[in-house]
């Protein structure tokens, strides 16, 4: 057995950048205009996707919730009367999304109904703002990989219907923020 007497140069290395995920920003409710092609879009992944995507959903929030649970040493199971009025907040709420509805009887059933179910937080204001803020990431994440399911020569197509998610999801986030802020001051 014989040691090769050339060596090898070590290969350069670069340094990368570390850059910070961009989290979603809440901005207030303003009218959307959806074009036909957006919409048919929204429509596509609503009777495609909806269903995967509410209990892909659901599931998140029971991992929340156990892991809350499991923090404090008192895991229960989810009842499921719980389990269904949390599948019915979270299709309601997706298909509000992809209607891009941010009039405000949508914006009170969101921070009213929909994310305080979705979150079991109860009526603490900084578990449901903690808890919405991680709900409306997992489903801007969810919906994005939706959008731009397939390739195609042009992406401005995908680009508007992300729009269109991102600002609801923007206007939602902002609503729940306005209204637990209002609870916690």
């Amino acid at each position: 057995m014989t040691k090769s007497t050339s060596t090898t140069a070590p290969a350069a290395t670069t340094v990368r950048e570390v850059r910070p995920f961009l989290f979603l920003d809440p901005a207030p409710a303003k009218p959307l205009v959806i074009e036909p092609a957006v919409r048919a879009r929204h429509d596509r992944i609503a009777t495609e996707q909806i269903p995967q995507l509410v209990r892909s959903l659901v599931d998140y929030t029971i991992a929340l919730q156990n892991r809350r649970a499991l923090e404090r040493g008192n895991p229960q199971p989810i009842q499921l009367s719980v389990l269904n009025r949390r599948r019915r907040a979270a299709r309601s709420w997706l298909v509000a999304i992809l209607a891009g509805a941010t009039d405000t009887a949508t914006l009170q059933a969101v921070t009213g109904q929909w994310l305080p179910t979705l979150c079991a937080a109860g009526l603490v204001p900084t578990g449901v703002q903690r808890a919405g803020r991680r709900l409306v990431e997992f489903v801007r994440g969810a919906l994005t990989a939706c959008v731009f399911d397939e390739a195609a020569d042009n992406l401005l197509p995908h680009a508007k219907a992300e729009h269109v998610i991102e600002a609801t999801l923007q206007a939602h986030l902002a609503a729940l923020l306005r209204a637990t802020a209002s609870v916690v001051d």
